[in-house]
């Protein structure tokens, strides 16, 4: 592991546990194979499977039902303008049964795979951005996940019947947890019986970002969150470095004495998310609650009671499929603002004709369509990976960091098309002409790029996740204490990787998409081999160089994908020749991979790492901060101390 090879020192300690609570086995789809220059393409070309056909009607039924309850009795404006979502319409939801899409019927739920599932979520996010937050938040990273796939027969008999009636939250971030989830300060008291027996905890703390937490001020929505603590016997354990960290996730009932949910948060965008910040004020919750692993291993040597210690294990899995979930969401914003750019291009006449007539505007309109199959290639694929029980470590933030960053751009495009319209209100343009949902798809977009993780942690964790099997093999090389026969031993093996990768060197011009990948993705791994010879544990370090090489992993993968969804597409409806788009964005994904190896070897990383020193010790300000009036703590907004 990377812990051995001392890679993650200096790093934080949170980086460190997440290394220890991960998966140990290799990732070994095909993003862990771009890496490593070694690509499944039978994997790829063989994923495409279709779900039952009963499947598919259920799954058909419940998007039919949602695409019409979200026409006739969701505003997106309403929503936006007042910050909420009625109340009714969390009641019409429960209805149909959007809080149990994927927990089975045996507890009255729908049991739609992921990959069904996501196809509610995709309406959803293109008609109203704070109902797939609503719907993704319970049923990808709610209470229902923890349950579904850690919680004891007993415990999914007793619970899940009634959490898939109505919206749960999912309670990690913290005033100083955000990417570095090790620094959890909320923590769940043991509470003992006189024999000495766990009967319950008492949790102290406070959470933020809760979505789905709240009504209004103090009032709760959810009737049940998901929280995330340390366990302790004693608060000032919390302070001892030398303690193991003991983490655990609880089902807290929202009525619980000592349990205030707080006041409403409101945001920039997705302005309908009851969202809060809730309060914990010595919480009792029975031992019952605690969902885990029951790890022997960690009982007999840490003294951990059962199911303790697996708390941020889970939710570091349910992020997974929150990932993959907002990659799809993606998708509906992106296709919502190709139809609405599509639509003002016809209908703005400007410079002798209409705007779709316009190159520029026509290219944005290709970027949207080729890039939308891209994500929709992506996202089936990574879902459908998670359906088979494979590991998504890696798909689920390609796939998330690509679909965010993408949607982004077509929505920007939409913004640029409309023009100065866009900058001006709906409540404020719709007063004179028929005004389309564009500033509410901006702001809402941009926080994708952010949630579950972002982007830029991101692409750090999928280098090393798909360079695992590179770093076993070069542990010899990077510990002091290797012998030199081990060291031998390494060096041959590493050997082994690097000529394996090599291909005959062709230009662009005369290598077929496939063929490309294959050929750049040994020349990636050949690099990762060379900078971990070069770096050594310092790889790590190197955030700017592992940023190019995973987001060449990201854009091979995505071309793969594509192309091969795209040949998929074409079996099923052969009139359209969807490979035309795929042949687009792989053409243009090849400038970009070319232009990241450029500038993985040649760069002045290390020169403007010097010049940052110097512009954070404020050397430049007498020219950087002039002219201006500097904000500081003193003039910004906040409570009063």
């Amino acid at each position: 592991m990377y812990k051995d090879a001392n890679i993650t020192k200096g790093l934080g300690r949170g980086v460190e546990i997440a290394e220890e609570l991960r998966s140990q086995s290799s990732a070994d789809n095909l993003f862990a194979g771009i890496f490593t220059g070694s690509l499944p393409f039978e994997r790829v070309f063989g994923e495409w499977s279709k779900p039952s056909a009963e499947e598919i009607q259920r799954r058909d039924k419940i998007v039919t039902e949602l695409s019409d309850f979200l026409l006739k009795k969701v505003d997106p404006y309403l929503v936006d303008d007042t910050s909420s979502v009625p109340l009714e319409v969390f009641e019409g939801l429960a209805r149909l049964g959007c809080f149990g899409l994927k927990a089975s019927n045996k507890y009255g739920g729908k049991e739609l795979s992921n990959t069904s599932y996501l196809e509610a979520l995709g309406v959803s996010a293109s008609w109203c951005s704070a109902i797939v937050i609503v719907l993704s938040a319970h049923n990808t990273i709610g209470c229902v996940f923890p349950v579904m796939y850690y919680g004891t027969d007993e415990q999914k008999d007793h619970l899940l019947p009634e959490l898939i009636k109505w919206p749960t939250g999912f309670c990690l971030t913290e005033r100083n947890v955000g990417s570095d989830a090790s620094k959890v300060e909320c923590y769940a008291k043991r509470v003992r019986d006189a024999q000495g027996n766990i009967i319950g905890y008492e949790i102290k703390g406070e959470k933020w970002y809760t979505t789905n937490s709240i009504l209004t001020d103090h009032v709760s929505l959810a009737k049940n969150l998901s929280v995330v603590t340390r366990i302790v016997d004693h608060p000032d354990e919390l302070k001892d470095k030398t303690k193991k960290e003991c983490y655990g996730l609880f089902i807290v009932a929202t009525n619980s004495k000592g349990f205030d949910v707080g006041v409403r948060n409101t945001f920039i965008g997705m302005r309908g998310i009851h969202n809060s910040t809730p309060l914990f004020e010595t919480v009792f919750v029975p031992a019952f609650n605690l969902i885990g692993e029951n790890r022997e291993d960690w009982e007999s040597k840490y003294g951990w009671g059962p199911r303790e210690g697996s708390g941020l294990k889970i939710a570091f899995e349910s992020l997974n499929t929150g990932r993959i979930a907002i990659a799809k969401g993606c998708i509906g914003v992106s296709k919502q603002a190709l139809n609405l750019t599509r639509w003002w291009g016809n209908k703005r006449s400007q410079l002798g004709g209409p705007l779709i007539d316009k190159e520029l505007v026509r290219d944005k309109i290709v970027y949207a369509a080729t890039n939308i199959l891209a994500m929709e290639a992506m996202t089936k694929y990574a879902s459908t990976c998670f359906d088979k029980g494979q590991d998504v470590r890696i798909e689920a933030a390609a796939v998330k960091t690509f679909a965010s960053e993408r949607a982004w751009q077509i929505v920007d495009n939409l913004a640029q098309v409309r023009g100065g319209r866009f900058y001006e209100t709906w409540q404020s343009l719709s007063k004179r002409e028929l005004t389309p949902p564009d500033e509410i798809l901006w702001t809402g977009a941009r926080p994708n790029r952010i949630f579950e993780g972002a982007n830029e942690i991101l692409v750090q964790l999928m280098f090393r996740e798909g360079t695992d099997k590179f770093i076993k093999t070069a542990l010899p090389l990077m510990s002091k204490r290797s012998s030199m026969g081990e060291k031998l031993r390494a060096a041959t093996k590493m050997a082994g990787y690097y000529l394996s990768s090599v291909n005959l060197y062709l230009p662009n011009w005369l290598m077929n998409h496939i063929k490309f990948i294959e050929h750049r993705s040994g020349k990636l791994a050949r690099n990762i081999i060379i900078s971990s010879a070069k770096y050594s544990t310092k790889l790590a370090l190197k955030q700017l160089m592992l940023d190019r090489f995973s987001r060449i992993a990201i854009n091979l993968g995505a071309m793969a994908l594509t192309y091969s969804y795209a040949r998929e597409l074409d079996k099923e409806d052969q009139g359209h020749n969807y490979s035309q788009l795929a042949d687009i964005f792989c053409r243009t994904t090849k400038y970009e991979v070319e232009e990241l190896f450029r500038v993985l070897n040649n760069n002045d990383d290390e020169y403007r790492w010097k010049v940052s020193k110097r512009l954070i010790n404020g050397d430049f300000d007498v020219f950087l901060l002039s002219g201006i009036i500097p904000m500081t703590e003193e003039h910004m907004r906040g409570p009063k101390k």
